[in-house]
């Protein structure tokens, strides 16, 4: 795969982070593909587990403790070193992936969040992201310059930004606005094929006012409205907008 390893991995996990639970097999199955195809990150896996038992490292990961009403609780303490972190949920993946381990049992009892899609989201968090950190890392020799991690730390701070407050009469304000232009981008393109860039660049700009980042919502807006006034009769509304905007920005 060459420098494509990086790609493919990243590309990979990040599927199964952000995918349905119902669809976790088949992503599962993709991302132990993905591993096979590595030479790199099969060498680790190889090497790693001449010298880890997984029945053993499991056991020590699993953490109980009881609640005051007698009831027992388990959750999973992941292995500090990023190659037996690497290689444990490779294992466990393989695992879910053989049937040898029943995903939404495993969830209810080490992740359970309330209901199955939020016990994977925890799962996705405290599990797959280091995973997917400690195996960009093991690849990183690849492409260094891909996963640097000062610049991934200038970036982080770079986009960092107290969220603001949006009124709610200034929001509906501002979504009326949106609703406008979107109804004259219509009238010229009926067809939701010829509008779906517009109707992209909407979806970031309302989510990013939600969001109530200042740094999100200016690059939003600026990408907003650059497709916005390629439409006729935007540009008065595109101007309101923009006033409305200023008012919190």
């Amino acid at each position: 795969m060459g420098t494509n390893e990086i790609a493919y991995f990243t590309e990979s996990v990040n599927t199964l982070i952000e995918g349905k639970l119902i669809l976790i097999d088949k992503h599962i199955a993709q991302v132990l593909k993905c591993v096979a195809a590595s030479r790199t990150l099969c060498n680790i896996l190889s090497e790693t587990v001449q010298t880890m038992s997984y029945a053993t490292e499991f056991s020590r990961a699993r953490v109980t403790w009881t609640r005051p009403d007698g009831t027992v609780e388990c959750s999973l303490k992941l292995p500090t070193d990023r190659n037996r972190l690497f290689s444990f949920v490779v294992c466990l993946l393989t695992e879910v992936d053989a049937g040898r381990r029943n995903i939404l049992e495993f969830l209810k009892e080490y992740y359970y969040a309330g209901n199955n899609d939020r016990s994977y989201q925890r799962f996705a968090d405290e599990v797959l992201k280091p995973f997917k950190q400690a195996g960009e890392a093991l690849l990183s020799s690849i492409d260094p310059e891909s996963v640097n991690v000062q610049y991934v730390a200038q970036a982080e701070h770079f986009f960092q930004a107290e969220k603001i407050y949006i009124g709610t009469t200034l929001l509906k304000q501002i979504l009326d606005t949106v609703e406008q232009i979107r109804q004259t981008v219509l009238r010229q393109n009926p067809s939701s094929g010829a509008s779906s860039e517009y109707n992209f660049a909407s979806e970031y700009l309302v989510n990013s006012l939600y969001l109530k980042n200042p740094k999100i919502i200016s690059v939003s807006f600026l990408a907003y409205k650059y497709v916005a006034l390629k439409y006729a009769g935007t540009e008065q509304y595109v101007q309101t907008l923009a006033q409305l905007l200023d008012r919190v920005l």
